[in-house]
Parts: structure tokens; C-alpha cells; sequence
């Protein structure tokens, strides 16, 4: 079994990744996500039984696990290989006959069929056409989207210095009062799919495929990806057809994701859902 690199889930006496290290169950990450399903599904575990939850680009099926637990029928998609072994591995410790994984790229959720809950855990911001993907989220999303994604900071100069940035960033983390907001070196505020936000590189193109596929947190079909401003994304997901959305800020506070975890890294739990 390959090294577990992010998720770190019991199963019996086994830990994934450490028994010191927190695990995900009972991380704030987990259970603001597990609070704010309440609120649309508040009933006992055999009535959850009635719905499903997708969890795309699932990792290594930590999410999954937990959604399974709570008594939905949960499917976890994702394409790399290292990862889906992990996954399976989660699933059969698990002995969860409603937990199950496809090992399929998530642009394909259509062939699925429709779910009541949509998780998009670290997902969309590995996208080229993030505003594509969310409508076909929604044409197949009954009830709530969960996602939890980095955007573009509007008002940023480092990413107007263009290569400059390179030589800049290394300076700027030996100066701490300088570095209140990580460096993803992006590119320049820009315009794409009627908007705004900027690019980030994923990898070069033309990288071989076995060496894309080995890059188990990165992208996977496309070498760039297109991060949204925070109030472009908020537009984007109620034209796609969401009726009412919102920011969950409860997520932050213990080692996965300290205190200044959301202005740090220009990321947040967004929160969208039909009537």
C-alpha cells in the first residue's frame, strides 16, 4: 500500500499516517462539513440511507469514509491510480457496503447520475474551466454543494511582477512581516469564461503523462488552472443555477487548518444550495 499523504483516517488500530497526527474525523475541517449536512439532512443514519453524496477527486477517501459512516450511499471519484488503491484499501478495512470509489476523471460526473450532496474538496482550483465544472455540479447536485476552494486575491502586487516574482518570493518568506498571505505565483488578473481571476501553472506542458500521474496534488488533463476571485465565484455558482450561498468559516482552529488558514491561504468553505 502507498503512503498516505494527507488523509489520516482510523481504521481499527490502524492510523494512515501517524497516531499522533489528528485525524480527520475529528478535525474541524470534518466536522464543519458533517455540521452543515445537518442542517439540510437532520435525521438518523438509517434515514440518510435515502441519499447519496459524490466526493470528487476524493484523494484518499478520508471524506468518503465519513459521509458512508453518517449512512449516505457516497461515491468518491478520482483518476489517479496511486490514489484509488488508497481508496479501495479504505474501503475494504471499512467494510462499508455503502462506500464505493471510481477511478474516473471527475469532468465525467454526469455519467454518474444525480446527487443530493456534492463535495468539492480541493478540487476546483485544479481546474481550467472552474465555471464549466460548477454548472455541471449543479445540473447534478439535488440539494447542496460543499466546496471548499483556494481563489485569486484581487489585489495582490506579487502576481503583477511576472517572473520577477520568482527572485521576489524567496525574499519576502526570510522577512516575516512581509509574508502575511502565501505565494502561489499566479499570473496577472485577467478575464476567463466571463470572469475574473487568475491563471496558476500546474506543471509544464507537454510533461509525459506516467510523470502527470505521479503528481498525486496536482491537476490532471490540463497544465494550467484558472483560480476565481472570491466574489466572481460567488457570482458564477448562482448563475449556474444555485438559489442561495454562503461562506462557513467554523472550519479553522486546530493543526489542519490553524487559525489564519483562510487569509493565509486565500481559501474557504463555500457553501451553495437550491430550495
Amino acid at each position: 500500500m502507498n503512503t498516505f499523504t494527507s488523509h489520516n483516517i482510523a481504521l481499527g488500530k490502524e492510523r494512515t499516517i501517524s497516531d499522533t497526527a489528528i485525524l480527520l474525523k475529528d478535525s474541524n475541517l470534518w466536522k464543519s462539513v458533517k455540521n452543515t449536512v445537518e442542517l439540510f439532512y437532520p435525521g438518523p443514519q438509517k434515514e440518510n440511507a435515502k441519499y447519496s453524496v459524490v466526493d470528487l477527486g476524493c484523494l484518499e477517501g478520508g471524506y468518503s469514509l465519513e459521509f458512508a459512516k453518517m449512512g449516505f450511499n457516497t461515491l468518491g471519484i478520482e483518476v489517479r491510480q496511486d490514489n484509488i488503491d488508497k481508496c479501495n484499501y479504505v474501503k475494504q478495512q471499512s467494510g462499508l457496503s455503502n462506500l464505493n470509489f471510481a477511478k474516473d476523471d471527475v469532468r465525467n460526473l454526469k455519467n454518474y447520475g444525480k446527487f443530493d450532496i456534492t463535495l468539492c474538496y480541493g478540487l476546483l482550483y485544479h481546474l481550467d474551466n472552474p465555471v464549466a465544472y460548477l454548472k455541471t455540479i449543479c445540473e447534478n447536485t439535488n440539494k447542496a454543494l460543499i466546496l471548499h476552494t483556494h481563489y485569486a486575491n484581487e489585489f495582490d502586487f506579487r502576481y503583477n511582477l511576472g517572473a520577477l516574482n520568482n527572485l521576489y518570493r524567496p525574499f519576502e518568506k526570510r522577512i516575516k512581516p512581509l509574508y502575511t498571505k502565501r505565494n502561489f505565483r499566479l499570473g496577472r488578473l485577467t478575464t476567463h469564461e466571463g470572469y475574473r481571476g487568475r491563471w496558476y501553472k500546474e506543471w509544464n506542458a507537454g510533461t509525459a503523462d506516467n510523470k502527470v500521474n505521479k503528481m498525486l496534488w496536482a491537476s490532471h488533463g490540463n497544465y494550467q488552472s484558472f483560480w476565481l476571485l472570491k466574489r466572481d465565484l460567488i457570482k458564477a455558482l448562482y448563475a449556474v443555477g444555485f438559489d442561495h450561498v454562503f461562506e462557513q468559516t467554523n472550519f479553522t482552529g486546530d493543526d489542519m487548518a490553524p487559525d489564519n488558514y483562510i487569509d493565509y491561504n486565500d481559501r474557504s468553505m463555500i457553501v451553495a444550495f437550491k430550495k
